[in-house]
């Protein structure tokens, strides 16, 4: 069921959620969502304008492969290779080919671009914005009235909860994204994160604080696994993920491995932590 956000802006709920902002006798569909049945709601709702993608993780852009608009998709240019190439989208988690199901539940669809743009960029009633960390690339949508479609640079308190260690593929730019966001909370009329409640005020100010929280103690958690002794990225995912009470699946360790791999890079610029090579692979050791 669609909720209304006011100004005729739409909420398909849903993780990720879909937003739908009115335009001429249309709408402009930000994120269609994560899966096929997805694309008969969507389409159900009127005529398309066009589809804006924010980034090319399969649970964003699964819907729009059967969806039918004005102007076509369009995506932010760092992003736009993943969403037409299932095996970049991979590889840029696992490192190279990998199988179908290893790393995603959900499934994955190539989708054609119509319209790559770098931000900031201006479409219709929207603001294409710059929202780095959890994707290079990552943007978000601002409408004229002040909403703010945040994509997956916050998430809500029950999905970090569970997650354990969220993915960044650059922790520190995530960090900046987040303590932007929290600067700026109140010059926006609602906030909605792709997977989280629609949040404004107050409330947008504490979940952001809560996600600034999480990413900051990475860099401690990740050194405490150090300690006792060097570890490879994969098993001090493995310790963390087990610590947070996330459950453990070779999915879990791939994606969560991306960031904690990000907080090692950061770190050892710092000269905090050194790495080696041994049997087990790359080692990661605290610098005493």
């Amino acid at each position: 069921m669609l909720r209304g956000l006011g100004k005729g802006i739409q909420l398909l709920p849903g993780s990720p959620a879909t937003l739908f902002v009115p335009w001429d006798d249309g709408y402009y569909v930000i994120d269609p969502g994560s899966s096929e049945s997805r694309t008969k709601d969507i389409a159900s709702v009127g005529k398309i304008k066009g589809v804006l993608l924010t980034h090319f993780h399969s649970d964003h852009v699964l819907a729009a492969k059967g969806l039918t608009s004005e102007e076509g998709i369009y995506a932010p240019i760092i992003e736009a290779g993943g969403v037409e190439s299932i095996g970049l989208r991979r590889a840029i988690s696992f490192g190279g080919y990998a199988p179908e199901g290893l790393i995603y539940h959900v499934k994955a669809v190539s989708v054609k671009v119509d319209h790559v743009f770098r931000p900031p960029h201006k479409i219709g009633p929207l603001e294409a914005i710059s929202l780095p960390g959890h994707n290079y690339g990552q943007v978000g949508y601002l409408t004229e009235d002040g909403l703010l479609y945040a994509a997956d640079s916050l998430f809500g308190d029950k999905l970090l909860k569970s997650a354990g260690i969220p993915y960044y593929q650059n922790y520190r730019e995530a960090l900046e994204t987040l303590r932007y966001l929290r600067e700026h909370a109140r010059d926006y009329r609602k906030i909605v994160p792709s997977h989280g409640p629609v949040v404004e005020g107050r409330r947008a100010e504490e979940l952001l604080d809560f996600n600034i929280e999480v990413v900051e103690a990475l860099p401690d958690k990740v050194m405490s696994t150090l300690i006792s002794g060097g570890r490879t990225a994969e098993q001090i995912t493995y310790k963390i993920l087990g610590e947070e009470g996330a459950k453990i699946t070779p999915s879990s360790i791939i994606l969560s491995s991306v960031t904690v791999k990000s907080v090692l890079a950061h770190l050892y610029e710092e000269g905090k932590v050194s790495v080696e090579a041994d049997e087990r692979g790359l080692v990661w050791k605290l610098n005493m």
